[in-house]
């Protein structure tokens, strides 16, 4: 019975990290087909991040590692196969999603996994 309670925080868990990065992409004027690609990008994008640059120990103090991450968020936004749909979003608003999605996982992850969200999951 604890092992299923255990797993079912875990599955709120990943909700919860990659619903913050949902709500830094969405948009009002997008319909329930684009806003289906989003959470996709969303969760893609986070276990992308989670299972490769984040892991690099204090990431947030190198340079080269907080520009692998930049990049890497950048990179995954603008992919044909990966990113947002295009059609949707402006080269500006890329840009702007990008740098906020940067800043969140800047603050949220000083490393994987989270202590922001297992204090959450904990509580």
């Amino acid at each position: 019975m604890i092992v299923v309670f255990m797993a079912v925080l875990k599955k709120f868990e990943l909700v919860d990290e990659s619903l913050a990065i949902f709500d830094l992409l969405k948009k009002q004027t997008l319909t329930p087909q684009e806003s289906k690609r989003i959470k996709k990008v969303a969760v893609e994008l986070l276990e992308k991040l989670k299972a490769e640059k984040l892991k690099i120990d204090h990431w947030q103090e190198k340079e080269s590692a907080r520009d692998a991450v930049r990049i890497a968020i950048q990179d995954f936004l603008w992919s044909d196969n990966t990113g947002l749909p295009l059609e949707c979003y402006s080269e500006k608003e890329v840009q702007s999603k990008a740098e906020e999605i940067f800043r969140h996982v800047y603050r949220v992850y000083p490393r994987v996994p989270s202590p922001f969200y297992s204090g959450i999951v904990a509580a």
